[in-house]
């Protein structure tokens, strides 16, 4: 089996070799992912004419890629050029959450989606951190490496895959939940004198949903999310049908 790894923290992050280290002697593996921080950027990638530059990395025992790209453009740069056909695609682990509305802007987990959109089995894989704890991948990595042929034996409809969120203590048990879909990250921007708007927006857990992923998570579970790619509202599509529309 072929194991493509990922992230949006960079190539050398810690979180990313963590997990891949766990693989490197069971199954052929390579990590392809940023060149520097690209986390926030969602599923952007480069387009023509811009350059994409790669460039092999020293001093691993599995062959390492740095990308002057986004995690989308390491997906599909390593399918295409240097880790053709992978079974599967690892995106993370991150450091720091993708929980709940966090999914649409995180490039952890864009990474594992451009995967599955292919056809790929795709996971991504987030540590919850705070200020005031040092974050444990190792822990983390051995979960999922323990669970990892139990995690590719669950039958996943096409062009979907699993984000997988790690609390930041020892674990309570883990909860097969889903995704919180509650504004938790509000915004705001703070004007200085010079008419420069810096963003300063907090984060609000104060009336979570108790059965979502971000209410586990933040209370000790490690959370699995099934996520589906296609955005369609079946039930409205079906009500619009019989709407006849004026050309």
């Amino acid at each position: 089996m072929r194991i493509l790894f990922t992230n949006d923290d960079g190539y050398d992050s810690e979180g990313l070799h963590a997990v891949a280290c766990l693989f490197k002697d069971e199954y052929e593996i390579a990590v392809v992912a940023p060149i520097a921080q690209k986390s926030g950027f969602s599923h952007s990638l480069t387009l023509g004419p811009q350059v994409l530059c790669a460039k092999k990395i020293d001093g691993y025992d599995y062959d390492v890629y740095a990308v002057d790209g986004t995690p989308v453009d390491c997906v599909k740069f390593a399918r295409n050029c240097v880790f053709k056909k992978p079974d599967v695609v690892v995106s993370g682990i991150n450091n720091g959450q993708n929980l709940g509305s966090d999914i649409m802007y995180s490039g952890t987990v864009s990474a594992a989606v451009d995967a599955a959109h292919s056809g790929l089995r795709a996971f991504a894989l987030s540590l919850l951190t705070s200020k005031d704890t040092v974050a444990d991948f190792k822990d983390f990595a051995r979960f999922f490496k323990n669970n990892f042929k139990k995690f590719m034996s669950i039958e996943l409809p096409p062009k979907s895959l699993i984000n997988i969120n790690y609390p930041n203590a020892v674990p309570i048990g883990i909860k097969t939940v889903r995704m919180n879909t509650q504004e938790t990250f509000i915004d705001s921007y703070d004007k200085t004198a010079d008419g420069v708007y810096l963003p300063s927006g907090y984060r609000d857990y104060t009336n979570l949903d108790r059965d979502t992923d971000e209410w586990y998570c933040r209370n000790g579970y490690i959370t699995v999310t099934p996520l589906v790619i296609d955005r369609t509202d079946y039930k409205t599509l079906d009500e619009m049908r019989g709407t006849e529309f004026e050309l």
